[in-house]
Formats: C-alpha cells, structure tokens, sequence
C-alpha cells in the first residue's frame, strides 16, 4: 500500500525470507561463510543457531539461490518428525518417488540418486531448517544419511539450521559421534543500534527509497530497544511504521511517531513486540504449532501456497491503497465545502450593521 505513495518498487519490510534483502550482519556474514567453506569441502555437518525471527532461513534461501548447477540442494522446514518420516520426506524433496515404500526401500533409493548425481559430476545438499524440531535419534538418522559414500567422499552433505533449543539436544551423551562430525557452528544474535540502522537503511535502498519519508538519526535507539534488535520484529514494527506515515502524510519519521506506535502495538491483541516469554517457532490464531497442524505438507506445496498468498496480499494492498487514497481525497473535498458554506453563511460586518439599525 505505501510502498507505491512512496514510490518504492517492492515492500521493503515483508516477512517472507527474500534473498534479495539478505544484510551480512558480522554474525550472518560469518554463518554465510562458514556455509559456504561446508560446500567447499563437501563433507561433515554446519550448524548454525539463533534466536526466533534472526534470518537463519533468509542465510539458507542466500546460501541456495548462490548456488551453481554442481550441487542439488533440497530445503526441508521440519515438523516433529521420526527418523523414517525423515527419510521419506528428504526423498520427496529431492523428487524421488517413495509412496507406499518401506524405509529401506527409501533408503537404497535415495543413495541410487546420490551416486548418479556423483555421476554426473554433481552432489546432494540438504538444508534442514528448523532442526530444533528434530529428536536426537531423528538428527543420528542424518548422520547415517553421511554414510552414502563414493571414492571415500560423501553423497551427501547436510547443514542444519535451528532455534537456540537445537544447542542442548546436539550436546546429549548419545550424540558424540554426530558432534565429530560438525566442521562449523556459529549462534546468530541480535542486532545492535547501528546494525538496526543499517539493516532498515539496506531495505529501503534495495526497493529504490529516496528518503521520502526521512527518517530522523534519533530513532533508531528506540526501534532497536523495543524490537530487541530482532531482524522479523524489527520488519514488523518497520512496515507499521511506514503505513502511520502514509495514512498520516508524514514526510519526517521522528520519536514521537515511534512512541506513536509502540503505544499502538501495545493496546493490540498481540501485545506488541516486546518479548515477555519463549515464543513458538511458528503458531496458528489458536496457538497450537503450525508444525503440529500441517505434519505432511511439504516445501514444494509450502512454497505454491506462499506465492498464492503473496499474490492475493498483493492485491488487497493495491486495494485498500486506492479506498484509502479515495477516502484522502474525500476529507479535503469536505473540508473544502466546509469553508466554502462557512464563508457563505457567515454574516458580514455590513450586514451587522444593517440590522443594528
């Protein structure tokens, strides 16, 4: 909606993960890195943790759309899953067909596949996000997965991406032979005031913003306290921030306008964007896990639903920009006609006169 009374070419602070908007923070431009030096060396396990909303699956989105046609990479977002439903869905993802097949039939499929990409000069990347769903007899199933090997190297190479929770169950006793084979790990946080600065600003500059509206250097302190410097929160906060400023026909953002909306955040029902408890990797209204909702649903199908939902977005934006545009122009018409009666009935000084006498 603002972004076209603006003239930007895209929304700048949507909370779908976009590569395009990737800013290599000093924690992320170190996960980028030490995902990048796994692909060089093309064995052993990455893992990369942060809190909620840190831009772990903007990294893996980055990381994949970098990618040359060498490597064949799959994207998993996990649910709670056992190690056989692992198994099928890392098929289902690298298209391999596997209804109706047992584990091991699974199993001697999937590392057919391996070996004739390895063929074909290629190998297999899989990306599991959300890894902190998995158990740690699930994540030992990933490291059997290494096993598939060809001429001493491995078929495939997984990197796991996860929420602080991931720590723990990696560390367990039983998961010694899986820690030996993690070449890197870094743990993402939050950003800092002049990370928060820079973040919005390389937002705004990838959709073409001219400083219109402007932005006063004072705000930042505030944004970065209330949202805790959260890279999802700090979206949030920001796409409000610039509808007020469009609804209200501000063209300077100052302190009073961010106090405007924290004020409005928190009368809401979410309570605003303060963190006061753990929250859950993803919710529906009702609070149950999204995970637990949709136990079966695949990327593929994820991502087709994504893109219907930021197309019909999308439409209801323009939408409601042209009510809101009609509405503005409404207000100054019945301003104007307010005047113009209020001149007109209003008695002269002549006329004042005339009746006095």
């Amino acid at each position: 909606m603002y972004e076209s009374y603006y003239g930007l070419s895209d929304k700048p602070f949507k909370l779908s993960p976009d590569p395009q908007f990737f800013f290599e923070s000093a924690h992320h431009s170190k996960a980028i890195s030490y995902l990048r030096y796994g692909l060089e060396l093309g064995e052993g396990f990455i893992v990369v943790t942060g809190p909620i909303g840190t831009g772990k699956t903007t990294i893996a989105r980055s990381l994949i759309v970098s990618l040359d046609e060498s490597i064949t990479a799959a994207q998993i977002a996990t649910t709670r899953l056992n190690p056989e439903q692992l198994v099928t869905m890392v098929a289902a993802n690298f298209g391999l067909q596997v209804e109706g097949l047992n584990k091991a039939d699974i199993l001697r499929r999937l590392e057919n596949y391996f070996f004739a990409l390895y063929q074909q000069g290629k190998r297999a990347l899989l990306i599991i996000d959300e890894a902190q769903n998995l158990s740690a007899e699930t994540i030992e199933e990933l490291r059997m997965l290494s096993n598939f090997q060809a001429d001493g190297k491995p078929l495939i190479q997984s990197f796991l991406l996860g929420q602080e929770e991931l720590k723990p169950i990696i560390e367990l006793p039983e998961m010694e032979q899986f820690r030996q084979r993690i070449i890197a790990s870094c743990h993402l946080k939050s950003f800092n005031i002049d990370e928060t600065k820079n973040y919005i600003l390389h937002r705004l500059r990838t959709v073409g913003w001219n400083e219109n509206p402007s932005l006063d250097s004072d705000i930042f302190d505030l944004i970065t306290n209330y949202t805790g410097g959260i890279p999802r929160k700090i979206n949030i906060f920001m796409d409000r921030l610039f509808l007020y400023a469009f609804m209200e026909g501000i063209g300077t953002i100052t302190l009073d306008h961010i106090q405007s909306i924290i004020e409005e955040l928190g009368e809401e029902l979410s309570g605003g964007l303060k963190a006061r408890r753990p929250e859950p990797t993803a919710f529906s209204p009702l609070g149950i896990k999204a995970q637990e909702m949709m136990p079966d649903v695949h990327i593929p199908d994820m991502d087709r639903a994504h893109r219907t939902l930021m197309d019909v977005m999308k439409v209801l934006d323009e939408e409601i920009y042209r009510k809101t545009m009609t509405l503005k122009n409404l207000d100054k018409m019945i301003v104007k006609k307010r005047n113009e009666l209020s001149q007109v009935s209003e008695p002269s000084f002549l006329d004042n006169t005339y009746r006095k006498k």
